[in-house]
Order: structure tokens, then sequence, then C-alpha cells
């Protein structure tokens, strides 16, 4: 099973609109066909986004997607020093070091330079939604 780490911008999308790639890709993640990992500073992150009021995000669509975390692959990544568009996407790239797979799946190419990548491959939805495999209950 693959292990990816998922940008906060595919996770507000997947629960904005239930068809799109990055709904494709937490539906793979909630019929596990995918591990999600993530660290607690993304977690933190998870939370303050899916509550902001004007995302407009359904609250029991949220709740889930929190509770279904529990079952996903909490890491506690050694921090990496690098300066990039955005400090808030370190965490992303050190939990994506923690496993073989080392991906990101994320909306926004662009907050993920070269120099911060250390090798982590990064993806968008479309291009993750198009590697999974294909399961008759989604």
């Amino acid at each position: 099973m693959r292990c990816w780490t998922i940008d906060t911008n595919v996770i507000v999308s997947g629960l904005l609109n239930p068809s799109g790639p990055p709904a494709r890709v937490l539906d793979a993640v909630v019929y596990g066909r995918l591990k999600m990992v993530y660290d607690s500073r993304m977690l933190a992150e998870y939370r303050d986004v899916l509550h902001r009021p004007r995302l407009k995000l359904r609250p029991e669509a949220v709740h889930a997607f929190l509770e279904s975390l529990r079952g996903q692959m909490l890491v506690d990544p050694t921090a990496i020093t690098a300066e990039g568009p955005d400090p808030d996407d370190l965490p992303f790239v050190a939990a994506a070091l923690c496993v073989p797979d080392r991906t990101i799946v994320t909306g926004n190419l662009a907050d993920y330079p070269d120099e911060i990548l250390n090798g982590v491959r990064v993806i968008t939805p479309a291009q993750a939604a198009a590697e999974l495999p294909l399961a008759a209950q989604d």
C-alpha cells in the first residue's frame, strides 16, 4: 500500500467537491487503498484550516475526516532546515521523508521547490488519482 503525505489544500478541495481528483484521493484513504502520513504539526494545521468558517465545510464532513486520521500513519519526523515559500509546508516534507514512498500530494506545486524536497516527490491530486488502484466500492 502506498503511504503518502497529503497537503491541506487537497483535503479542503476533496471535502468541497466530492467528485474531483482530490476527493478520489480522500476516498482512497477511506477505503484503505492509500495510507495517509502526517505528524502533529500537520494535524494542527488540518484542524485549524478545516474549521475556518469562510470555507463553509460541512461540520460532519470535517469531523469524519479528522476521526479517520486515527487509522492513518502518525509519524514523529526529524525537523528539516530549509527555506521555502511557506515554512508551514516543511512539516509535510519532513513527514514524507519518514516513509519509503516519499510522496506529497498537493494542489500547489510551487509551494514545494526542489531546494526543500530532499528527494521527496511532489504530485498533483490528478496524478495521485491516476496512480491509485481502482476499487469497486468507490
